[in-house]
């Protein structure tokens, strides 16, 4: 499994903008809130004399046009923050309570904000895609708006109680999730409203009108409700949780079923693919899934293998977590998940952006269409209309020839691609004591009292292949919940049949990934062994010359199956390149990464272009070694983000750079300084010169402009 792709950059440059805004009074980030189509997200600023000021970034982490400066919110008590779709409405508690809408693409969106003021604080506010503001409040409560904007009110009832979770509109309506209650009797609801809505005279006459398509029991209990809606053209689903909770309530026009969920409830909300979940399991990880539509309108009921986890976002912290700090946008591709840091006296929850923490994830790639479960074509010829999702360069590599080496200088960020790209991925480095009985199976000790015995045990090539074939069998001989021993055994009677002659179809539904680090530093033919062969493509199972082994130590059946894609890692530094196998060159792919000084554009440290350095330090390395020798831009990225980059810039140079360069010109020190006067920072015996931190950047300066 891999993590949702952290944008660092994004959170990186909001960071820098703010510090430099307000960083001499002291700030924290009260609010965050993602907008439903992706690319906004708006920050409320509270400084330390309580004033507050609300900005608007777009999701590269530059602020929007017009919201620079900030929009001051003059208000100390609560505030809530309702991004749309193009408009950002502002809901303040102060006095008799206010909201305002202000455009988001404006070059002065304080001027041509809409403002709403009450004669009394309603108890809900939201703000719809529609552009309406929604109220639930007493009848009585009027209001007064300074522009044209559609506002329903929706009356509380004086006997009882009611509790709206999400609201949806169209052009003509207006959709609620609530509970109701009315004495002792609670029921949870999804009703209809026709807008305008119907003249009513009281409270309880409007309740009565609602049209109710869907209605269930007490809700689950637990912490503060989770719910959204979904609706499009008439397709009505609901879905409501709790914090904390492990199950959720799904709604639909044709009944109400409760399903139980593998974790514990952090946030719920509906997209375009389905609905996304963000579950902590406990004392665990803090996991994304989605439940795709077909799933949720299922009348049998959700299974555990309905659920397609995207990844995991850290550790399950229930105490760090509240609803009110998650968001996804509408079509699937962006996660906002922000962390609590303290409460107020006001019991009210703050967080600071800081570095190491990471609030906004991307879910799929830029390029790519919007993420459903990674599908692969059936090896028995028929094909997957899922096959061309996430059509990076990488992927269209590994589709075509399953097997892939990415090689170059280090710190090109091979090992950070093959994660971005690798799905359940298994993760194993290659050494000089790696062995087929680790990579395959082989006997392994075992303490029994005093005595020590050996058990046959299945290495990670095998137990990975035996998952991923399981998982492309006929659905009849697939049971949800079966564990590696069940798998395995329904996986050997599936290749007796195979071998036997009865070509049984395979159904792949998801690729498994092999990422093997390092891949060059093992002995390749011990640890492979007799399954060199079977990484041909033709030779796996389904294709015109499928082979199926008979393992040496187990006499069990093995084979590769389609769905398995196995990526490999190498530095083209490492004098151990020529030592591969000729065997497996030519069963792998290879692609280059190279440093890439571009990545480095337009930053600077003291007035030193970071990509000038990097390509001026290559041009030294690659016209004396060759460009296998050349460094990777992640040495100088993670000087960029640092907060000290000076320092930041003097520890990587002496500790990471200057050790790699006393090794490549070791012996040759006299020819470096002739051809390159500028470089001062190694003597002409190979020491190193250990400059102050002001000497160092002078030094500096003189080697980006000796050329």
């Amino acid at each position: 499994m891999t993590r949702p792709i952290p944008l660092k950059n994004s959170m990186y440059g909001i960071n820098r903008f703010l510090d430099n805004e307000y960083g001499d009074f002291g700030f924290v980030a009260e609010e965050l809130k993602l907008f439903p189509g992706g690319k906004y997200l708006a920050v409320l600023i509270r400084l330390d004399d309580d004033s507050r000021f609300l900005h608007v970034f777009d999701i590269s982490g530059e602020p929007a046009g017009g919201w620079e400066r900030g929009v001051a919110v003059p208000c100390a008590d609560e505030v809530v923050i309702l991004p749309g779709e193009t408009k950002l409405a502002v809901f303040t508690k102060c006095g008799t309570g206010e909201v305002k809408v202000y455009p988001v693409q404006s070059g002065d969106p304080e001027s041509e904000a809409i403002s709403v003021t009450f004669s009394r604080i309603p108890l809900y506010v939201t703000f719809t895609r529609g552009g309406r503001i929604v109220l639930f409040c007493d009848y009585r409560v009027d209001y007064h708006s300074t522009g044209e904007i559609d506002i329903v009110k929706i009356p509380t009832l004086p006997t009882g109680f009611a509790y709206i979770h999400a609201a949806v509109d169209t052009s003509d309506s207006l959709y609620l999730l609530y509970t109701l209650r009315e004495g002792q009797k609670a029921r949870l609801k999804v009703g209809k409203i026709p807008l305008p809505p119907f003249p009513y005279y009281s409270p309880g006459e409007f309740w009565e009108g609602v049209e109710v398509i869907s209605e269930s029991a007490v809700p689950v209990g637990g912490g503060k409700p989770v719910g959204d809606i979904w609706l499009e053209d008439n397709d009505l689903i609901a879905a409501l949780g709790s914090k904390g909770g492990k199950e959720i309530i799904v709604m639909t026009p044709h009944g109400t079923k409760r399903e139980l969920l593998l974790g514990e409830l952090v946030y719920l909300s509906f997209t375009l693919e389905g609905l996304f979940l963000i579950l902590g399991i406990y004392g665990g990880e803090l996991r994304v899934g989605l439940l795709p539509f077909e799933s949720l309108r299922n009348h049998e009921g959700i299974k555990g293998k309905d659920f397609r986890w995207v990844g995991s976002v850290g550790r399950y912290v229930p105490g760090v977590l509240d609803p009110k700090f998650a968001g996804f946008s509408f079509d699937g591709r962006i996660l906002y998940l922000g962390r609590t840091s303290g409460r107020t006296v006001g019991n009210t929850f703050y967080y600071f952006l800081r570095r190491d923490v990471d609030y906004v994830y991307q879910l799929e790639p830029a390029e790519g269409k919007p993420r459903t479960r990674e599908a692969v074509g059936s090896p028995d010829g028929d094909s997957n209309p899922l096959e061309k999702a996430e059509d990076t360069p990488l992927m269209t590599v590994l589709r075509k020839f399953k097997q892939v080496i990415l090689y170059g200088p280090p710190g090109t960020g091979k090992t950070y691609i093959a994660l971005k790209t690798a799905e359940n991925a298994e993760f194993v480095t290659f050494h000089q004591s790696y062995s087929y009985e680790d990579f395959v199976e082989g006997f392994r000790p075992a303490e029994s009292g005093e005595s020590v015995s050996y058990t046959l045990t299945d290495g990670v090539l095998k137990r990975l292949v035996m998952k991923a074939m399981y998982s492309a069998l006929p659905g009849d001989l697939m049971r949800e919940g079966a564990d590696y021993g069940e798998m395995k055994r329904v996986v050997q009677g599936f290749l007796r049949e195979r071998k036997s002659g009865r070509r049984m179809r395979l159904q792949p539904t998801e690729r498994f990934y092999l990422i093997i680090d390092e891949i060059n530093r093992g002995n390749i033919s011990r640890i492979f062994g007799e399954l060199v062969t079977l990484l041909d493509t033709d030779k796996r199972l389904g294709e015109p010359n499928e082979v199926i082994v008979t393992l040496p130590y187990s006499g069990e059946l093995f084979a590769l199956p389609p769905n398995l894609y196995i990526i490999g890692t190498m530095n083209s530094a490492d004098r151990s390149i020529a030592l591969l196998d000729l065997a497996l060159r030519r069963r792998f792919a290879f692609v280059e990464v190279p440093p890439k000084p571009e990545i480095l554009r337009d930053r600077e440290v003291d007035g030193i272009d970071m990509e000038h350095l990097l390509t001026r330090i290559n041009s030294i390395i690659e016209q004396e070694k060759g460009k296998d020798y050349a460094i990777g831009h992640a040495y100088l990225l993670d000087v960029v983000e640092d907060e000290n980059p000076r320092k930041a810039l003097y520890l990587v140079f002496y500790h990471r750079i200057l050790p790699l360069l006393q090794e490549y010109f070791y012996g040759d020190w006299e020819r470096l300084h002739s051809l390159y006067p500028g470089f001062e920072f190694i003597d002409e015996r190979g020491r190193t010169m250990h400059m102050n931190l002001d000497e160092f950047m002078e030094a500096l300066h003189r080697l980006v402009g000796s050329e």
